[in-house]
């Protein structure tokens, strides 16, 4: 059965399930959107992704297991990524079922969950109608629970949240010690992600001495 969840990003949603779906493409790409931010809070899966045979045409329609709480199912449902001007659908709806249908079997009973897998532009751009349909054609028997929501691409993200801090701070609708403490806690997820616990009693600068390096993908 297919449960549906409005306007809430799945990735901070992870750790409530089983099994977290995640649609890529063969070219073994991190890209943006959550397929980006699954690889960059969980490294492990963005690795079995790269490590996987680029370009290779039979990844069409299989699944890659990482195990880990949650479990990350990588679902290869397209060749490409989503070009608008010359791949307008990038989905290979055949392989998408494929996967779909690898999911149902091997993980009933658990509590399994998923964008709509394949209709952001981040994950090829396909028929939303089209999509759910074969999502509610496959689970019938297993439960499944859908995010439906508008991806952002994470400099968007990044960008909302800086600006957001620096004209509060501009607007004096938080103090001086508010602004610190916001922006600590924004350096340190744009480096280490959200699931990386921030070390207790460092000031501004110490955070900002440790994520001075490059994020890790």
């Amino acid at each position: 059965m297919v449960n549906i969840v409005k306007d809430k990003d799945l990735i901070y949603y992870v750790k409530d399930y089983d099994i977290v779906l995640v649609g890529v493409n063969i070219m073994n790409t991190k890209g943006d959107g959550f397929q980006y931010q699954v690889h960059f809070n969980f490294p492990e899966v963005y690795k079995t992704h790269r490590d996987s045979n680029y370009g290779d045409v039979k990844k069409i329609g299989t699944v890659s297991v990482v195990p880990g709480k949650p479990t990350f199912c990588l679902c290869y449902i397209s060749k490409g990524r989503y070009r608008p001007d010359k791949i307008p659908d990038a989905v290979d709806y055949e392989g998408l079922e494929s996967c779909l249908n690898l999911i149902a079997k091997h993980f009933n009973g658990k509590k399994i969950a998923s964008t709509i897998m394949g209709v952001s532009n981040y994950e090829g751009g396909g028929d939303k109608k089209k999509i759910l349909k074969i999502f509610r054609k496959v689970f019938t028997e297993t439960d499944i629970t859908l995010y439906d929501y508008v991806q952002k691409g994470y400099k968007e993200i990044e960008s909302t949240e800086f600006n957001a801090i620096v004209n509060g701070r501009k607007e004096e609708k938080i103090s001086v010690e508010e602004y610190y403490e916001l922006m600590k806690k924004y350096i340190w997820k744009k480096k280490f992600g959200l699931y990386v616990p921030m070390p207790e009693g460092k000031t501004y600068n110490e955070i900002k001495k440790i994520t001075r390096n490059k994020r890790n993908i």
